[in-house]
């Protein structure tokens, strides 16, 4: 992770999805660390380092995972993080996960593919830039 740089954690099971959506926070700025499970962000510095400039200032992930999704994914960050903000994508159009992943915490169900805009105005809402 890069000093002064806000470090966004990306969590997809996709590796197209991963890689430009990680690519394209680099793009903007932030120093994006890249996870293809739940479980390995929940083992990996990003999330357990103890001091704060070496964790992760917020969590970009999918809901629709195989093992540990989206969701439940956001219940462990809850219990070991609550302050760490959480935006959620999904491809699924299905309002009870919206209403699920909003009433867990997450700031934001953002659509997939995710709309450049719409991603800049939820970080920077969230982070700042």
């Amino acid at each position: 992770m890069s000093i002064g740089k806000r470090t966004v954690a990306v969590v997809d099971d996709d590796d197209a999805v991963l890689d430009a959506t990680s690519g394209f926070l680099e793009s903007l700025g932030y120093d994006a660390v890249a996870f293809s499970s739940g479980t390995a962000f929940l083992a990996s510095d990003a999330f357990l380092a103890p001091e704060a400039a070496d964790r992760a200032a917020c969590l970009l992930t999918d809901v629709d995972m195989p093992g540990l999704n989206g969701l439940e994914l956001q219940e462990r960050v809850r219990r070991l993080r609550p302050a760490l903000p959480i935006i959620m994508m999904t491809a699924l159009s299905d309002d009870s996960i919206r209403k699920r992943a909003l009433a867990g915490g997450a700031r934001e169900l953002l659509r997939k593919p995710l709309a450049a805009d719409a991603l800049i105005r939820c970080l920077e809402d969230t982070v700042g830039s």
